[in-house]
Parts: structure tokens; C-alpha cells; sequence
């Protein structure tokens, strides 16, 4: 059920928070206008609290026996489902019906949750992958438990750009320009999924399918001008976050036309523009420059992702199938001096930084050294010659370990690549159709900037 939402104006915005009393649950609905809640079966009832009771936390041999260190998710096509699997024993160790058919998933920062992404339905759900670390003191204490839905969720229009940093996520809303919603962005921690507590929102005058960086108490996102016969924004602004309210703080006067795609590192924020890249460094003040393609792309082609890693200045753009190398300090954009006429299908940092790898439309990898960005190697990962036209193949990377995994829904299975060692590993066959999934556990410390896309 959603309760009457009580909006509150914020200079150039609107941002609206709601908490909703049924059953103790909350929610962040960034919206004046209703939208659509998908049902809540008995099914879907999970209790669950971070903060365990004490036989929760036994330390007995029998709960020790059952340690593990990562899971896991995979969405089954088409559906509600997520099934989660211990990724060591390869065993499926829960099966968990979310409100809606499932279109993305990606991990909240920790790694312990993962956000479940119902965009036709307006709504982002949490699952517990159930497996975590506590800091005793002396040691790290690490725990398993059943994987659980999450009481917190999200509610908006049109759910569709999701960026994290080493602590917080930011959520892009697109709204709808036919039924009037507008654009909007929720910020959270793993801290508000455990607790149930709410996020921060923004909310725009218009609808755009833009994207946001959120960075400490800065968000920077875009800003469109509601008379654009574009969707696409085509300049990017900084909020700063006063209590639990995001206040205008600058709109930068550098263009970014048809902007789509954003990432950050440890040093700039990135957001992809028609004709380049911006570049933002945060001093004092902003400092904002923009690096265009010049003639590294030929035709229509446009930097439209971005993937960036705290631990590597660089950045990569996915440019209509290919790679670019933005170098900030250089301000320059080339390509990485590797050329395929198969285009790249997914790419990710891995091995905390050591290496990016992309995945071919054909089922094939390139793995790059990413001190030097030369090619570590290439390999055949799977066979892609199945695939139909509403089917895909997906990477999944874990924050740490050498290992991605490849999902391939025609063959119903995964592959463990070592991308180090560029071998594989033992296919997992499953008896579903799996189309995205998302790792979980306590393989070590995560820093991903990435800018997730779509």
C-alpha cells in the first residue's frame, strides 16, 4: 500500500520523502504522482534482521562447517526469481521470489546485498545474499546464513542507471514524459537496506534518462531542459546533501549534448557526452574540462559507458563496441591498440583493479594488463552461436579473486574464467534460463566506481 506523499520544494527541485507505517516497513518514493507497487504475497515475507539475536550468531562447529565466502545470484529470465548459489560447491542454497519480473541486478557496496531492479514496475528490491563479516577486534569473524528479501525498497519511475561508490549507491529514475513523472535520484548505504531506514532523494522538473554520481555528500548528476526535444540531458550539475535534503550547488557550464553513461575513480567524476568525455576534479572548487573524441571514432560512434576502478586513473569508454582508454592527467582519448571485428558485449575491471576484461559478442575474452594496458591474453569462453535475439550474454566480477563468470542463457550455464591464469573452469549446467546475476560475499575490502548502463 502507498501512503498520501508529502512534497516539500527545494529552490530549482522537488524532493519528496515518504515512509510508509504499514508493517513497520519503509520505502523512498521520490515522486508526487502513485506508481504502480507491485503485490506482496505471503511469499515474499522474509524476517530478517542485520542485527542478529545471539543463537543467531552461535559459534558452534556445526555453523563453522557451513562457512562460505561468496554466493552466487542468478535471475531466471522473464521472471521474479533469483537462485542463489554457494559459488564453492556450486550448490544452489535458495530460491527467492521478488515483487516483480527482474531486469537487472547489481551488488550494494559491502557486498553482503544486492539490489534487484524491476524497472517496468518502478521498483528496486534487496536481498541478504546471507553471507558477511564482523569486525571482533582482534579478527574478522565471518557468518553464513539463508539468503533473505529485505523489508527496504525503492519506489519511482522507471528505475534505470545504477552508480556506486566505496560506501553509497546512487539510483537514476528516468520518469516518463507521457504520464508526467519526473526524473529523480535516490541515494543510499548498505546501512539503509540493513536497517530499513530511508535514502536521500532528488527530484527533477522534467523526465531525462540521465544518470548520477554520488560522491560523500556531493551528487552530481545531470540536467535537462525540459523543452529538449531529447530525453538525453545535456549538462551536468552538483548537489550537496544538507540533512537528509540534496541543495543545488552548481550546474557547470561546459556541455555535455546527448550525455549518456557516468563513473567515477578515486580522483574524477566521468560523465560520457556525444562529442567526449567530462572530466571533473573536485578541489576547492570543481575544475571541469572535457575530452572529445577528435578523429579516435569515426561516424556516429559515441563514448555511451563508462567503467572506472579506484584503484586505476585510467578510464574505459564502451564506444558502439569498442574500447577507448580516457587518461585524465593526459587528457587524452585513443584506443587501446587492439582491434576485433566482434564486438565487445560487457566489460569489467577484475582481480581488484589488475586487469579489465571484455567479453565478445562470440563468447570470447581479451584480458588487458592494466599497468600497461597490453594484452595479458585471449580466449574462447563460450559458445555464443545459440543466442536469440532477446537473449545476451553477461560478466559477472567479484571485487577481489582472479575469477569472473560468464552467463550464457542459450546453454543454461555459467563459466568460471580465471583471467589470470586464462583458463576455465568446470561449467555450471543449470536447469533455468539465467539472464543477469551479481556476486556476493567477503572476498575483501571493494572499491568499484563503475557506471552501470542501459
Amino acid at each position: 500500500m502507498l501512503l498520501e506523499k508529502n512534497v516539500k520544494p527545494l529552490s530549482a527541485i522537488i524532493l519528496a520523502l515518504m515512509l510508509s507505517a504499514c508493517g513497520g516497513d519503509s520505502e523512498t518514493n521520490i515522486y508526487a504522482q502513485d506508481v504502480a507497487q507491485p503485490g506482496h504475497e505471503d511469499e515474499h515475507d522474509h524476517d530478517h534482521d542485520e542485527h542478529d539475536d545471539e543463537d543467531e550468531h552461535d559459534h558452534d562447529d556445526e555453523h563453522e562447517e557451513g562457512i562460505s565466502e561468496a554466493r552466487l545470484v542468478l535471475v531466471e529470465a522473464g521472471t521474479e526469481l533469483a537462485h542463489v548459489f554457494d559459488i564453492e560447491h556450486v550448490e544452489k542454497v535458495s530460491s527467492l521470489t521478488l515483487p516483480a519480473p527482474i531486469g537487472y541486478a547489481y551488488p550494494v557496496p559491502g557486498y553482503r546485498y544486492a539490489a534487484l531492479v524491476h524497472r517496468d514496475d518502478n521498483w528496486v528490491s534487496f536481498i541478504d545474499g546471507g553471507v558477511w563479516v564482523e569486525d571482533h577486534g582482534d579478527h574478522d569473524h565471518p557468518y553464513t546464513e539463508a539468503p533473505a528479501i529485505q523489508d527496504f525498497h525503492l519506489d519511482g519511475v522507471k528505475p534505470t542507471h545504477y552508480t556506486f561508490d566505496d560506501e553509497q549507491v546512487a539510483v537514476f529514475y528516468d520518469g516518463n514524459g507521457e504520464t508526467g513523472d519526473v526524473a529523480g535520484v535516490a541515494t543510499f548505504d548498505a546501512h539503509s537496506v540493513a536497517d530499513n531506514g530511508l535514502a536521500n532523494t532528488l527530484s527533477f522538473t522534467t523526465h531525462m534518462h540521465g544518470a548520477a554520481q554520488v560522491r560523500g555528500e556531493h551528487l552530481y548528476t545531470t540536467e535537462r531542459n525540459a523543452d529538449a526535444a531529447s530525453t538525453l540531458p545535456d549538462r551536468v550539475s552538483v548537489y550537496h546533501l544538507h540533512d537528509t535534503e540534496y541543495e543545488l550547488e552548481a550546474i557547470f557550464d561546459e556541455p555535455c549534448p546527448a550525455l549518456h553513461g557516468s563513473a567515477q575513480n578515486e580522483e574524477h567524476v566521468f560523465f560520457a557526452c556525444g562529442d567526449g568525455v567530462l572530466v571533473i576534479e573536485e578541489h576547492d572548487g570543481f575544475e571541469v574540462n572535457k575530452i572529445t573524441h577528435g578523429d579516435v571514432l569515426s561516424g556516429d560512434a559515441r563514448v555511451g559507458s563508462l567503467r572506472a576502478h579506484h584503484q586505476v586513473h585510467d578510464v574505459i569508454g564502451l564506444a558502439s563496441g569498442q574500447l577507448v582508454l580516457i587518461e585524465p592527467h593526459e587528457a587524452t582519448l585513443q584506443t587501446l591498440g587492439w582491434e576485433s571485428d566482434v564486438g565487445v558485449v560487457a566489460a569489467e575491471f577484475a582481480a581488484d583493479g589488475e586487469f579489465f576484461v571484455a567479453l565478445l559478442a562470440d563468447g570470447s575474452m581479451v584480458v588487458f594488463d592494466v599497468a600497461d594496458w597490453s594484452v595479458h591474453g585471449e580466449l574462447a569462453a563460450t559458445d555464443a552461436s545459440g543466442l536469440t535475439d532477446d537473449q545476451s550474454l553477461r560478466m559477472i566480477a567479484g571485487p577481489t579473486g582472479h575469477s569472473v563468470y560468464i552467463v550464457n542463457p542459450a546453454l543454461s550455464e555459467v563459466v568460471p574464467v580465471d583471467v589470470e591464469e586464462l583458463t576455465l573452469g568446470e561449467h555450471w549446467a543449470l536447469d533455468f534460463e539465467p539472464s543477469v546475476g551479481v556476486w556476493l560475499g567477503h572476498g575483501g575490502e571493494a572499491h568499484e566506481h563503475e557506471g552501470h548502463d542501459h
